[in-house]
């Protein structure tokens, strides 16, 4: 009894302390919006309400079920809910291309989790340290970053930025294909409980949806279309608090 209790306190900690800084972070960047995102007028409560919607799923299915799979969901949902919040603008130009570089590691830390969920979903066995350490470079790059553009011209970083603002998108569209894969791979057991067409079907349609919209094939403002994106957390939440081990060695690892 007295380990549950300590189990459930360390979890009320740490997702206090992920709501904590998020709505932290979201008010310096509401207070002072950065010259580098620009959040069109009319959509700052709606984005920031996804990313409240990312953080708050990631917490949800972490404290429900907590395993590898929801961590690293949470993972996500702290990151993203930073990502749709935007990022800090600050007055001298040099510490806010800094922060700005702090906003895309954490940006790219929420794609890379995804991949990672989905490269160790169902079957639960963990990735290799060197895959591990190849999926999670791009953030750990942008954070290298971060203290030099304070020293550094903000064009001689254009090139890096671009590819940042490249790769991340990649990774998430990767976790869409792998997901993808595992449904059509899966026998019918392992599909349904695992909720896999559920996951994909979020994914997929928030995604494209959300891109129809940013490329102008969509009727209304291009961003408001990003809020196609809340299937996501949504999806992701009830499938992993209530996917069950079809296989008994399927899950072997899921708690580790």
């Amino acid at each position: 009894m007295a380990q549950q209790i300590l189990s459930v306190g360390r979890r009320g900690i740490w997702i206090g302390g992920a709501i904590g800084g998020v709505l932290l972070w979201r008010i310096a960047a509401y207070a002072s919006p950065s010259s580098f995102i620009a959040i069109p007028e009319g959509l700052h409560l709606p984005h920031a309400l996804l990313g409240i919607l990312f953080l708050a799923a990631g917490a949800w299915a972490w404290w429900r079920r907590p395993n590898q799979w929801t961590q690293l969901f949470l993972i996500t949902g702290i990151a993203f809910g930073i990502h749709w919040g935007g990022a800090v603008g600050i007055t001298n130009p040099a510490i806010e291309m800094s922060v700005f570089w702090v906003y895309l590691a954490l940006s790219a830390l929420g794609d890379s989790a995804l991949l990672h969920l989905a490269l160790i979903y169902p079957h639960g066995r963990p990735l290799s340290r060197s895959w591990r350490n190849v999926l999670y470079l791009p953030a750990l790059a942008a954070v290298m970053l971060a203290p030099v553009a304070i020293f550094v011209p903000q064009n001689a970083l254009r090139v890096a930025i671009g590819t940042m603002l490249l790769i991340a998108p990649l990774l998430s569209l990767a976790a869409g294909v792998v997901f993808t894969v595992r449904l059509f791979i899966a026998d019918a057991a392992t599909r349904r409980a695992a909720r896999l067409p559920l996951i994909v079907a979020g994914l997929w349609a928030g995604g494209i949806t959300a891109h129809l919209g940013a490329a102008n094939l969509l009727p209304g403002v291009p961003e408001a279309w990003n809020l196609a994106l809340a299937l996501l957390p949504i999806t992701f939440a009830i499938a992993l608090t209530h996917q069950s081990s079809a296989h008994p060695g399927d899950h072997e690892h899921a708690g580790r």
